[in-house]
């Protein structure tokens, strides 16, 4: 019995891992985890209720630990 309770507590550790990778969390990043880059569009804001559409680099969770990826904010040069 007690190894279910062992198991359970594993389990939400790992859903709690994953949920801070996902969202961001680059002091979370773990060894056997890496980031692919996506790209998606934005809406950059340019001040006096004026904006343009512009694209964001997304880092997002993946299998494989060689690929690495740096987030851009909107607007930004990638």
């Amino acid at each position: 019995m007690k190894s279910n309770v062992d198991l359970s507590d594993l389990a939400l550790v790992n859903v709690e891992a994953l949920a801070q990778l996902e969202n961001g969390c680059d002091e979370c990043h773990q060894d056997n985890y890496g980031r692919e880059p996506r790209t998606e569009r934005c809406k950059l804001e340019l001040g006096g209720g004026w904006f343009t559409t512009s694209v964001q680099r997304v880092c997002d969770i993946t299998a494989d630990a060689s690929q690495s990826c740096t987030p851009v904010e909107c607007g930004g040069y990638f």
